[in-house]
């Protein structure tokens, strides 16, 4: 799982955080004890930018963030996820994706 790969699915989180102020991917995600919550997490945030790319984004920093998630490498992410034998090692790539995502957000609302 590459960092490139990682930083695609945290701009998901950061582009609902930003247009939408909802935190609460990023909330369940951090503390998803098991792969098939982590999997059911990352489907409702996917599920959700489905209906933010058929809306207007007015936010031109988020609509530009939006066109810069590579969605194959999305799936690269939710495949090597599906790979991990670990609880400690499932904590940390979640905890990354998190991360990222945040910092993503905040960079969108500061340029806001």
């Amino acid at each position: 799982m590459t960092p490139e790969n990682v930083k695609n699915i945290a701009k998901v989180l950061a582009v609902l955080i930003a247009e939408r102020g909802e935190y609460t991917y990023v909330d369940k995600l951090g503390y998803a004890p098991s792969k098939d919550l982590v999997f059911y997490y990352l489907r409702e945030a996917l599920r959700d930018l489905h209906s933010l790319m058929r809306t207007e984004i007015k936010n031109s920093n988020v609509r530009n963030m939006l066109n810069e998630i590579d969605f194959n490498q999305v799936e690269r992410v939710i495949t090597d996820i599906s790979r991990i034998e670990s609880k400690r090692e499932l904590r940390e790539i979640t905890s990354m994706i998190t991360s990222y995502a945040l910092n993503f957000s905040a960079s969108l609302i500061k340029k806001s």
